[in-house]
């Protein structure tokens, strides 16, 4: 990300929220197909006895931790996508702060920037007011909760 004033942040603001809603919802299809199988083999399971029956249990249960652990990834990626989110926006926002800072400090007028530059009381920091800190988008749709301030 860009640190400068008025420097663009390389990130896809609009991409990242459409990835983690992608990435949630398919977390919610596991999800479901993971309940459907569930549901499928105790079915079997009440059915079969022996040995083969224990071990399709077993393995039912590992095939079951696997889908869960897929999914949870799946989920914790899409909130880490939402966050990267707001880090860039806001770090956006403070970029397009400092332009405009900057801008209303280059638009002194030579007496005020004399006196500023004897007395350092250049109060261009204070016009601007500060860039706010966006709040995390939501599962499932990840809606953006801020837009790129303009200052």
């Amino acid at each position: 990300m860009s640190p400068t004033a008025g420097g663009r942040v390389d990130f896809d603001f609009d991409g990242s929220l459409q990835l983690a809603k992608n990435l949630w919802q398919l977390a919610d299809d596991l999800s479901t197909e993971n309940t459907g199988r569930g549901t499928e083999g105790e079915t079997s399971l009440a059915k079969w006895e022996g040995p083969f029956s224990t071990q399709f249990g077993e393995r039912r249960t590992a095939e079951s931790d696997s889908y869960r652990n897929v999914f949870e990834g799946l989920r914790d990626d899409a909130r880490s996508w939402a966050t990267a989110w707001v880090e860039a926006m806001h770090q956006q926002n403070k970029n397009n702060r400092a332009a405009k800072v900057e801008e209303v400090r280059d638009n002194r007028s030579w007496g005020e920037s004399a006196w500023d530059s004897t007395f350092g009381e250049d109060d261009s920091d204070e016009q601007v007011g500060e860039a706010d800190r966006p709040s995390t988008p939501q599962p499932p749709d990840f809606a953006a909760t801020a837009q790129e301030q303009g200052f």
